[in-house]
């Protein structure tokens, strides 16, 4: 007689918990993995869409992959790899590639958290981590518009069901153990073998679960539409912005992206926000546009959480829960980590672990 398949129940399509449904059919035949998302598409804060406004397909959000990455670098190509990082201050025209000059700008971006306010752990984590790699070694990914073509709908079909539109509003407990999946139109329960793993945003897992609410840092992303290939200086597709109002340029054919990270919310406006990062741009290419193309200006919220000494100390040290049947996975619940996909997936490896352990 065959053995009943036990089953996962995974809460949240991101990158975290389609990273759950991969690891978790490595580990044997007799697994089905159900996947829940709240919303209408799989990928949480990294995706690709169409956008109807510029009439093209998009990434949510620029996204990147350190040459380091080892489980998010074998979705990538080997000549789709970028060797060389520049940077280049709007008001001198010298290119400068050295990632020491310029950690402050990369930790900045990996932890959407001025450098000044970073955790000193997760610091010490990035250079250990994410950048063992010499000058003659360096490598980075940026997805252009293929985030989820290339990653998601890969990690996605390691999922045995996925259902859309299915928010978890709450978990029901009886004898100590969750039992039940409450979700907006149906209630799903849980077998005494089967798992659950929540891999959710921070604000999300708090209203579910006993985790405390942390603080949030935003993004802003523009994405401007060209009638032609925009040159940045030595031809670099991409380049850091050392003191300038964006953080990062990019350069995809007719597509040119700046991300601002850690957005400081003022009295301007995204259009005010969109008109200054286009001459800051020609400003660095030394070049004066008789007009600013179309573009679409976007302010994420809650991007990712505030990764200070004071928030990272609150973050979850392992991944159990108050339900020994229940496991929690997504870059915030890595304490002393990044915030970033490859976190992401660290994070669902480790709750996979657990899971498969308390079985």
């Amino acid at each position: 007689m065959a053995a009943v398949p036990v089953t996962y129940h995974i809460i949240g399509g991101g990158i975290a918990g389609l990273s759950c449904a991969w690891f978790l059919k490595q580990k044997g035949k007799n697994i089905r993995t159900v996947v829940y998302e709240a919303s209408s598409k799989l990928g949480g804060r990294a995706y690709s869409y169409y956008d109807e406004a510029l009439a093209l397909p998009l990434d949510n959000a620029v996204h990147a992959v350190a040459g380091a990455n080892k489980f998010l670098a074998r979705f990538i190509k080997k000549h789709e790899w970028a060797k060389n990082i520049s940077f280049v201050s709007p008001d001198e025209a010298k290119i400068d590639t050295s990632l020491y000059q310029n950690k402050g700008l990369l930790f900045k971006s990996f932890c959407n958290t001025q450098d000044s306010g970073i955790d000193v752990a997760i610091k010490r984590r990035i250079l250990k981590s994410f950048f063992p790699f010499t000058p003659k070694k360096r490598k980075v990914w940026f997805s252009k518009q293929n985030l989820s073509q290339r990653i998601v709908n890969v990690l996605a079909g390691y999922a045995d069901e996925v259902h859309l539109n299915s928010k978890l509003n709450k978990i029901s407990a009886q004898f100590g153990l969750a039992a039940q999946l409450k979700f907006d139109k149906k209630t799903v329960d849980i077998g005494a073998q089967d798992r659950v793993i929540i891999a959710l945003d921070n604000t999300s897992c708090s209203k579910v679960l006993n985790i405390p609410a942390l603080e949030h840092n935003q993004i802003v992303n523009i994405i401007y539409r060209v009638s032609q290939t925009i040159f940045l200086p030595q031809g670099s597709s991409f380049i850091g912005i050392k003191n300038g109002i964006g953080d990062w340029v990019f350069s995809d054919g007719d597509l040119l992206s700046v991300v601002i990270s850690d957005y400081q919310s003022g009295k301007e406006t995204l259009q005010d926000l969109a008109r200054k990062s286009w001459m800051e741009v020609d400003k660095i290419r030394g070049v004066n546009s008789a007009f600013m193309p179309p573009y679409k200006a976007f302010c994420c919220k809650n991007a990712t959480i505030r990764q200070n000494a004071e928030n990272n100390i609150r973050r979850p040290k392992t991944a159990s829960t108050e339900y020994p049947n229940v496991f929690i996975a997504g870059d915030w619940t890595m304490k002393d980590y990044p915030c970033c996909m490859e976190t992401a997936v660290a994070s669902a490896l480790r709750a996979v672990k657990a899971a498969l352990k308390s079985a």
